[in-house]
């Protein structure tokens, strides 16, 4: 995880496989393909350095807490 000097508060990216593990750890039931997959979609903002996407945990934790819609 990175820790931004310039933010007011910790604001914490890292790549989608740093960013699942500490999902994991702090007990989200949260597949590492599924976050690819939102973050490849678009679902999740990323900046890409390469290959490598980058994306921020707040951003992560505020797409998996939305209320999602009603199954059809």
């Amino acid at each position: 995880m990175k820790h931004s000097k310039y933010a007011t508060g910790p604001v914490q990216c890292g790549s989608i496989h740093e960013i699942y593990r500490r999902l994991q750890e702090e007990g989200y039931r949260i597949g590492e393909a599924a976050l690819r997959a939102w973050v490849k979609n678009g679902q999740i903002p990323a900046v890409y350095r390469g290959k490598r996407a980058l994306v921020l945990y707040e951003d992560v934790l505020a797409f998996i807490s939305r209320p999602m819609p009603p199954a059809a």
